[in-house]
């Protein structure tokens, strides 16, 4: 069974002006954050505007991860539908294209009911052979797997994981020590709480921010593993100030967007409905860069030149 654990980035999916899908791009910055040190690549997800492909899109994206990856690090895909089979159809592409693990979100929009969101989870398992993360997100969902529903959730086959980003330092921290010893939970927000996390009882995070800011989150993750609070806290409100920016600069990931093309990465076009950052929009992006240190005034001018 797959281990889930360490930095794994939430990659965005380039794509062009014109909505063309990127998969060389897509290739090249799924080399350059093996380079960086992660120990895991998440395709397909939030961050990856999922819900912006179709079925024959999503499978070549998949295909591609799969194929840049090349074992040097497990693939997860992003999978999660309105109903059971639906998912399980997802993750089954998932899995025919050669990812390592899903990443499953419950139904949105229909607002199901904890039991109904069990009997969602045990239907995909039955469904389908892949290991599966638990994707706990509200703020996207409307639904919050609570301590409890997790705690009995992760005794089913093929859990092996929890991406927990209800954002409530309570959830998570009850989460981590009900589940720690029958799945790995990995923080999201990781750059708001990560040390948090790990200090708490994680073994590693999923979040977007990892491609941008490179190995400095590796350096990150494995001091807060070692237990080197006094070299991990700076760099984890280094971080919190990239988050502010990502997530408070038009609707994301067009921001996250813009960050990866100044730092030099792939980071394509935004697809609509999203709007790619006017220019006031790239300025302040570019501001927190230069702040942080991950970008010279004089490279940044140009990256907006």
């Amino acid at each position: 069974m797959v281990e889930l654990k360490g930095v794994i980035p939430a990659l965005t999916t380039p794509f062009g002006e014109d909505g063309s899908l990127d998969l060389d791009g897509f290739g090249e910055l799924i080399d350059i954050v093996i380079a960086d040190g992660v120990h895991g690549i998440l395709a397909g997800g939030c961050t990856g505007e999922s819900w912006a492909m179709n079925e024959s899109e999503t499978g070549a994206m998949l295909a591609a991860a799969v194929k840049a990856a090349a074992g040097r690090v497990p693939v997860v895909a992003g999978c999660g539908a309105m109903s059971t089979g639906q998912a399980v159809a997802q993750v089954r592409q998932a899995e025919a294209a050669g990812c390592d693990a899903a990443m499953v979100q419950p139904p949105w929009y229909v607002m199901p009911g904890l039991d109904e969101v069990f009997d969602y989870y045990k239907g995909i398992i039955a469904g389908s052979d892949l290991p599966i993360m638990v994707y706990n997100n509200p703020r996207r969902t409307g639904i919050l797997l609570t301590p409890d529903f997790l705690d009995q959730l992760v005794d089913e086959s093929r859990i092996v994981a929890i991406k927990e980003s209800s954002k409530d330092w309570l959830v998570l921290s009850e989460i981590i020590r009900r589940c720690k010893d029958r799945a790995a939970v990995l923080a999201g927000y990781a750059d708001l709480l990560g040390l948090a996390a790990i200090t708490e009882g994680a073994v590693g995070f999923v979040e977007a921010s990892p491609p941008i800011i490179g190995r400095r989150y590796i350096e990150f993750f494995n001091a807060a593993m070692a237990g080197d609070v006094e070299r991990a806290r700076p760099m984890q409100a280094e971080f919190s100030k990239l988050n502010k920016g990502l997530f408070g600069i038009g609707t994301f990931p067009a921001s996250a967007k813009v960050a990866l093309e100044m730092m030099g990465r792939p980071g394509g076009w935004p697809r609509d409905p999203i709007k790619a950052l006017d220019e006031e929009g790239r300025r302040r992006i570019r501001a927190v860069l230069v702040s942080m240190g991950l970008l010279e005034a004089e490279d940044a001018l140009r990256a907006t030149a």
